[in-house]
């Protein structure tokens, strides 16, 4: 396909997850990870992945079940939260393959699969 996917890890520790705080957190990466992957403009023969990384001893069910729930879209730009919760040892992220970027998806499902297993 010659495109090239940049991959970013952005990790946290937190006091508390909640749905809203992995959410703005996923959207302040994204950001952060299209501002500084350099080369290209994401969309013209490159992409960017993001692994936005939380972690806490207080997880709010309701945001290990957003994080695990899909990937989070933007143009040429997607994200797979993760909500570790290190009380529970429990690494919650979306493992799925959706339609929008699902060429990335096994690479992405391995790619977590290695760094948070």
């Amino acid at each position: 396909m010659a495109t090239n996917l940049h991959l970013f890890t952005v990790a946290a520790a937190v006091p508390e997850i909640t749905p809203q705080s992995v959410d703005a957190f996923t959207s302040q990466v994204l950001t952060y990870a299209k501002k500084n992957k350099g080369g290209l403009p994401v969309g013209l023969q490159t992409g960017v992945a993001a692994f936005p990384v939380l972690v806490s001893e207080r997880v709010d069910p309701a945001a290990m079940a957003w994080a695990e729930q899909q990937q989070r879209n933007r143009f040429a730009c997607f994200a797979r939260p993760v909500v570790v919760d290190s009380a529970q040892r429990y690494v919650g992220f979306y493992r799925g393959k959706p339609a929008l970027g699902r060429v990335y998806a096994s690479h992405l499902i391995d790619k977590g699969n290695r760094y948070f297993n």
